[in-house]
């Protein structure tokens, strides 16, 4: 049963990239943003062979292998391109982190050790390849946030101030962010609260020509998609 949930990770994967994974992705500097489709889906290619060898001896160390090398383009790429996306299972832009780390450690361990557990152990395995996965956290992880910001909500005892780095957060979340993110050419510069919005500037570039990018993100609440995007 482990190897089953590997290989359905694998297959997942390997769709993914078969649609053309993403331009965001670290994969982009060491290829090339002209050849990183291709590679994606010759990547895809392998994935679906490891899929199906898995259930063999040979093919079972191959994907061990092939996870122990996951876990090392992991960190590289969250050393030399910390903003950019992991491209691992979804166009959902998700930066390379612990948790893609932790998983690629997860399915290596998962391998090696099918053999050896119980079959019930197939669902906290899954449990814990579903949490470890960023690109799945519009599932369950922004409902649980919105439900902390909602408990801790001040009532009283004075005014309580959202750190600008958790509204920082919360933009890189948004898809008004990850959209325009290709154009912007700086950290954040500025920022200032004006009613329930903060407003943060970054310098950006479009068609050759410099502009400041200004995002309006909820002060108060987690609500990414409500986000606000103009260039001044």
């Amino acid at each position: 049963m482990m190897k089953v949930l590997v290989a359905g990770v694998l297959v997942w994967a390997a769709v993914f990239k078969f649609r053309g994974g993403t331009q965001r992705s670290a994969l982009s500097r060491l290829v090339g943003k002209e050849h990183v489709v291709a590679v994606f889906r010759v990547i895809g290619v392998v994935e679906l062979v490891l899929a199906a060898a898995l259930f063999t001896r040979v093919g079972e160390w191959v994907t061990f292998a092939w996870f122990l090398g996951m876990l090392g383009y992991l960190s590289w790429a969250r050393v030399a391109e910390p903003e950019s996306s992991c491209g691992c299972l979804s166009e959902k832009y998700a930066p390379v982190g612990a948790r893609a780390l932790a998983r690629a450690v997860l399915l290596a361990g998962m391998v090696v050790t099918a053999d050896l557990l119980p079959w019930y152990s197939v669902f906290p395995a899954a449990v814990l390849v579903f949490v470890l996965s960023a690109e799945l956290d519009d599932y369950w992880l922004l409902g649980l946030r919105r439900l902390k910001v909602r408990l801790r909500h001040p009532l009283a005892g004075g005014e309580f101030v959202v750190p600008v780095a958790s509204t920082v957060q919360q933009l890189h979340k948004s898809q008004t962010y990850q959209s325009v993110y290709p154009i912007l050419r700086s950290d954040l510069l500025d920022t200032w609260d004006e009613g329930d919005w903060r407003i943060l500037t970054y310098s950006a570039e479009r068609d050759g020509e410099r502009a400041t990018a200004v995002f309006a993100v909820p002060r108060n609440r987690y609500e990414p998609e409500a986000v606000r995007f103009a260039l001044a």
